[in-house]
């Protein structure tokens, strides 16, 4: 299995700008995206909340952008990417974007937030009790830990082979999880009662939100 340096090494090199890219020029990742955009500002405005949002992962942006469009409160994202960080500040100056390696960086304190996403992050991660253990710490009690990843069916295996055999070859091998097989034991364990549950995109595309019980 691939460590967590080699991984952080491959975030580092993706383009600050390749998602935003990828939507401009290719109808496929245009589809994806805007599918996925459109299910996490419905799904995050019903839950009306009051308190700020942590994103995990933001990369460039384009993802907490769309957050702090249907959450009327204050955003955070953080990234390891220097990088994407600066070319997601220069774009988006109403969000508190800031570089770090999460969850060894203790940057915010305890039960600062309501909500924490983590979208197309947790595959990425090897040590998921960790992280869980971070997220609940800095999540209000009955806070919300939103996630999504993907489902890997037999149409996403094939449909993965085909992206990291061209475009998508940064990508290749940076799975280190299978939700799909492993399910959410590790969740429950800490606390986290799963609330909300999608699939879209074919079943592709799998969103969840959890309930953090502290």
């Amino acid at each position: 299995m691939i460590n967590k340096e080699a991984l952080d090494k491959i975030h580092r090199n993706v383009p600050p700008d390749y998602y935003q890219s990828g939507i401009k020029h290719n109808y496929l990742q245009r589809y994806w995206h805007h599918r996925r955009f459109a299910v996490i500002s419905r799904e995050l405005k019903k839950l009306n909340l009051s308190a700020p949002l942590l994103d995990l992962g933001c990369h460039g942006g384009d993802l907490t952008n769309v957050l702090s469009q249907a959450a009327q409160v204050d955003i955070y994202g953080i990234d390891i990417s220097e990088k994407s960080i600066e070319f997601a500040k220069r774009r988006f100056p109403n969000i508190n974007f800031s570089v770090q390696d999460f969850p060894g960086q203790k940057q915010f304190t305890d039960n600062y937030f309501q909500a924490i996403t983590a979208f197309d992050v947790m595959e990425h991660i090897p040590d998921t009790p960790k992280v869980l253990d971070e997220i609940k710490r800095l999540l209000k009690p009955g806070g919300y830990f939103i996630m999504a990843i993907p489902n890997e069916n037999l149409l996403f295996k094939v449909v993965w082979l085909f992206w990291t055999s061209f475009k998508g070859q940064v990508w290749e091998g940076v799975h280190v999880h299978d939700f799909k097989m492993e399910g959410f034991a590790e969740f429950e364990k800490q606390g986290f009662e799963k609330i909300v549950e999608l699939k879209i995109i074919f079943g592709m595309w799998w969103f969840l939100i959890f309930r953090v019980k502290k």
